[in-house]
C-alpha cells in the first residue's frame, strides 16, 4: 500500500481529461480510518494477492522488453503493445462483468496520478474524506481510493444538476491500483499525442 501525501503536488503527474464512471461515499472519521486500514491490508486472499503480484511482475518484464525493442524496432515494440492493450480489454472486460458498481455516474474529469477534479450534484466540505471507486474507460478496471477535498466550488456557467466543481487529492490506492492508472494516464495521452499528429 502506498500512502501518497508525497504525491499532493498535482503538477508531479501528468493529467488528462477522460471519461471514467465513479461511485462516491463520504465517510466519517471512524469509515475513514476503516477504509484505510481496508486499502493497507486488503483481505486475505492468498490466490488473488498471487495473481495480482504475478501480473504486476510480468507487465514490468514485459514493459521493459518492449522498451528495449523499441530502440532496434520500433513497429515490432508497437504491434507488442497493441497486444498487450488487447490482451487488457479481455481481461478487464471479464472483470467489469464481476463488478457491480450500481451507483456509479459516468462523469467527464480532468484526472492524474494525485488527484481528479468534475462537476458534482453535491457540495462537500474542505478537507472532507471520500471513498471514491473509478472506472476506467474502456478497460473497466476500477481503481480504489481514498481522497480529500481541496475544493467543492459552485460554478454559476455549470449545468444546473452538477453546479459544483469538485477537486480531490487522492491520499490512500494500493500501488498496484496506482501503477495502472498511471499507464492508463500515459495509455490516453500517447493516443491523444497521435490523434493531434494525424
Amino acid at each position: 500500500m502506498e500512502n501518497m501525501s508525497e504525491f499532493n503536488d498535482r503538477r508531479n503527474f501528468f493529467r488528462i481529461n477522460d471519461i471514467v464512471y465513479i461511485d462516491v461515499t463520504e465517510l466519517n472519521h471512524e469509515d475513514a480510518t476503516e477504509a484505510t486500514s481496508a486499502i493497507k491490508n486488503p483481505p486475505s486472499d492468498d490466490n488473488h494477492s498471487q495473481e495480482k503480484q504475478q501480473l504486476s511482475t510480468i507487465q514490468a518484464s514485459l514493459t521493459h522488453l518492449i522498451e528495449q525493442i523499441n530502440h532496434t524496432d520500433r513497429q515490432v515494440a508497437r504491434a507488442l503493445r497493441l497486444l498487450d492493450d488487447k490482451i487488457s480489454i479481455v481481461s478487464n472486460s471479464i472483470q467489469r462483468q464481476q463488478n457491480n458498481m450500481d451507483t456509479r455516474k459516468m462523469v467527464e474529469s480532468n484526472l492524474s496520478g494525485g488527484g481528479i477534479a468534475f462537476l458534482t450534484a453535491h457540495q462537500y466540505a474542505h478537507k472532507a474524506t471520500l471513498d471514491l471507486r473509478i472506472e476506467l474507460q474502456p478497460s473497466g478496471t476500477i481503481i480504489h481510493t481514498i481522497a480529500n477535498v481541496v475544493a467543492c466550488d459552485k460554478h454559476d456557467d455549470s449545468p444546473a444538476n452538477t453546479p459544483y466543481y469538485l477537486r480531490l487529492v487522492f491520499t490512500h490506492m494500493s500501488e498496484y491500483d496506482r501503477n495502472f492508472l498511471v499507464k492508463h494516464i500515459l495509455s490516453r495521452q500517447a493516443e491523444m499525442l497521435r490523434t493531434t499528429e494525424k
